[in-house]
C-alpha cells in the first residue's frame, strides 16, 4: 500500500460522490472530518503546498511590523523592510533554532534572537552573530534566515511555504478586481478578535458559505438581509462566495438595524450600497466587503476538532480618524454572529463524530458549499490517484 493510502484514509468513490453535479452530490465523508490523519495530510499538502492568507497589509505597513503564524510544526513571521515591502521567514534562528517571534503581531525595531542574540536584517541577512570571529569558515552570508515566497495582492498578504504553487495573482483570480474595488489595500484595522472553535477548519468555511442556517442562527442578520436573497458569484481563481441584499432602511451589517451613519468605502455604486459580498479564498481566507467596512477572517487548524480563527475589522482611514469614530456596532454585531457560528459548528463537529453519522445531500441553497467541498474533494483525489498511479 502506498504511503499516501496510508495516510489519507478516503476513497475515491465516495470523493467522487462530492465531485458529483451539486444536484447528484453527497458531502464530504465523515474522515474529512474526525480523523487526524487527514488534517495532518491537509497541512503538509493543502496549507503547505500552495497561497494562504496570512493578514492584511495594514499589518506589515511600517518598517519593522510584523505578523507570525503557526500552522502544525511550522510557524512563520512576516515583516515589513524599510520601504513597507513585505518578507517572509521561518520563525527559526539559524543559530540553534529558537523561535524569533514569540508574539502574534507587533513592531521591533531589529529582528534578534531571544536566545543568543543573533540579529537578521528585515531582509533576513545575518547581520549579527557574537563570539563567531574565530570560527574557522563561518561564512555570514550563509546564515541568513529561511525565506518564505511572500506576496501580497490587492491587500491580502499571502505565503506559499511550497515556494512552487502559481502566482499568487492566479490564485486569487478574478477575485482581485472586487477585492480592489473595495480599495482593500488603502484600508486600516480598527478591530481583531481571535476565537478558538471546536470543530474543523472546513465544517467552518461551510458554515460561511451557506445563510440556509441563518433564520434560525442568526435572527438578527436575518433582520437585516434576507437569507435567500444576492446571488452566487463565480470567476477564475481558487474562491467561491455569492452575495446578499441589506433590506430597506439598513445601511450595513451593525447593531441597532444596521443604521450607523457612516460614509460609504469610496468608489462604491448606489447597487454596492445594498449588497454585502462574501467571499471564501482557498483554503483558509474568508472575506466579507460590506458598504462601509471589511471583515477578514483567517483559519488556522490546531487540531481535527479545533481551529483558531483570527477575525479582523477594516475601515477607511478617513472613516477612522474622523471625530467620535465608533466600530462597536459592526464588531459587535459580528461577534455575535461569529460565536453564534461557532455554536452550531461545534455542534455538527460532535454529530459528525458520530459511529452512525453518514454524509448528507446538500440542498439547492448551498452553491459554495458544494463549490468548496470540490476544491478539497479534488486536492484529496490527486493524492488517492497518485497512489494508484504508484502502486499500479
Amino acid at each position: 500500500m502506498s504511503v499516501a493510502n496510508e495516510t489519507l484514509p478516503l476513497s475515491i468513490g465516495e470523493l467522487q460522490r462530492t465531485r458529483q453535479p451539486l444536484e447528484r452530490a453527497t458531502a464530504l465523508p465523515q474522515a474529512a472530518f474526525i480523523d487526524p490523519r487527514v488534517l495532518e495530510w491537509e497541512l503538509e499538502h493543502v496549507f503547505m503546498s500552495g497561497w494562504l492568507g496570512v493578514a492584511h497589509v495594514d499589518q506589515v505597513r511600517e518598517r519593522g511590523d510584523f505578523v507570525m503564524v503557526e500552522l502544525g510544526r511550522e510557524s512563520v513571521f512576516v515583516v515589513a523592510d524599510d520601504q513597507g515591502e513585505a518578507h517572509a521567514f521561518l520563525n527559526t534562528c539559524r543559530h540553534r533554532g529558537a523561535r524569533i517571534m514569540e508574539q502574534p503581531e507587533g513592531r521591533v525595531a531589529r529582528v534578534q534572537c531571544p536566545y543568543h542574540a543573533w540579529s537578521y536584517g528585515f531582509d533576513g541577512a545575518l547581520r549579527s552573530a557574537p563570539h563567531t570571529d574565530e570560527i574557522e569558515d563561518f561564512d555570514p552570508g550563509c546564515y541568513g534566515l529561511r525565506p518564505v515566497r511572500c506576496a501580497v495582492v490587492e491587500g491580502l498578504v499571502m505565503i506559499d511555504l511550497s515556494g512552487t504553487a502559481p502566482p499568487a495573482e492566479d490564485h486569487v483570480g478574478d477575485l482581485a478586481a472586487s477585492l480592489g474595488h473595495y480599495r482593500l489595500p488603502e484600508l486600516r484595522r480598527a478591530q481583531r478578535i481571535v476565537y478558538e472553535v471546536d470543530a474543523n477548519w472546513k465544517a467552518i468555511a461551510e458554515n460561511y458559505s451557506e445563510c440556509l442556517h441563518c433564520p434560525g442562527v442568526h435572527p438578527e442578520l436575518n433582520q437585516l438581509s434576507h437569507y435567500l436573497s444576492g446571488e452566487t458569484l463565480s470567476g477564475a481563481g481558487a474562491w467561491c462566495g455569492g452575495s446578499m441584499t441589506l433590506r430597506d432602511g439598513a445601511a450595513t451589517m451593525g447593531r441597532e438595524g444596521g443604521g450607523q451613519a457612516r460614509p460609504p468605502i469610496a468608489g462604491l455604486t448606489e447597487d454596492d450600497a445594498r449588497s454585502v459580498l462574501y467571499y471564501l479564498l482557498f483554503p483558509n481566507t474568508l472575506i466579507s466587503l460590506h458598504p462601509d467596512y471589511v471583515m477578514l477572517h483567517t483559519l488556522w487548524p490546531r487540531a481535527v476538532d479545533r481551529t483558531e480563527v483570527v477575525c479582523e475589522w477594516l475601515f477607511e482611514p478617513a472613516t477612522m480618524q474622523a471625530d467620535g469614530f465608533d466600530p462597536s456596532d459592526a464588531v459587535g454585531f459580528w461577534d455575535q454572529v461569529n460565536r453564534e457560528d461557532w455554536h452550531v459548528c461545534s455542534l455538527t463537529q460532535k454529530g459528525m463524530a458520530s459511529r452512525g453519522f453518514q454524509p448528507g445531500r446538500y440542498t439547492s441553497e448551498e452553491t459554495d458549499v458544494h463549490a468548496f467541498d470540490v476544491m478539497v474533494a479534488d486536492r484529496y483525489m490527486e493524492a488517492l490517484a497518485g497512489a494508484v498511479e504508484v502502486g499500479s
